[in-house]
């Protein structure tokens, strides 16, 4: 599947959670109570988890990334072990050993930091309208947010592909995939936020006369 696709089909899921977040807002405020605190945070977190599964780096980023890394490495400890009196065997050794031990940490450091920016402009990008689903009462708001799972979980079996829709291929893409591993923690989380929401408005059904 085509990686623009992808983004899109990760838009309208963000734009219905969004919505779903509005919604719990303008139904409950800021009340304290557990369900909804639980609920509010897991919609928070599917946020978190459809960014950074758009925000992969590709890997000529990362190859430069960690060349430039190795090479101003390297410069800063030649000049530094020149400057001390080291031979030149030392200054090339030395300057070899800091530029490899600089590489792997200033390139996670910066892709870490970086990802995120890219995941919510790709996203940004991608954006499509989406029509929220009515009514909008609290009551609506599971089927609601049951609309954007549906959508999610298009999205992660259309990247798979229809020849991989085998739970087998899934969980083992959702194990070595980053993309896949985020998509999987949102479609759970997602779950968790639709239980939640059923759960408290469960328990004020029971407390009713």
């Amino acid at each position: 599947m085509p990686v623009r696709q992808l983004y899109q089909d990760l838009a309208a899921v963000r734009a219905l959670v969004a919505d779903g977040r509005d919604r719990l807002r303008d139904a409950t405020g800021d009340l304290d109570q557990f369900w909804l605190n639980s609920a509010r945070q897991r919609l928070l977190a599917v946020d978190d988890e459809l960014i950074l599964a758009a925000s992969r780096v590709g890997g000529w980023s990362r190859v430069l990334t960690g060349t430039a890394a190795m090479l101003l490495a390297a410069a800063a400890t030649a000049l530094v072990t020149r400057a001390l009196g080291f031979s030149t065997f030392w200054v090339v050794a030395c300057s070899w050993i800091v530029a490899l031990a600089a590489e792997y940490p200033v390139r996670k450091w910066t892709i870490v930091r970086l990802a995120p920016r890219l995941g919510r402009r790709r996203l940004a990008r991608a954006a499509v309208t989406v029509e929220p689903s009515r009514p909008r009462d609290l009551a609506g708001l599971p089927d609601a947010l049951a609309d954007a799972r549906t959508r999610l979980v298009s999205a992660i079996l259309r990247a798979a592909g229809p020849k991989h829709w085998q739970p087998a291929y899934l969980a083992r893409a959702a194990a070595e995939s980053v993309t896949f591993t985020r998509l999987a923690a949102a479609d759970t989380l997602l779950c968790q936020a639709i239980d939640h929401v059923e759960h408290y408005l469960d328990a004020g059904t029971k407390e009713q006369p």
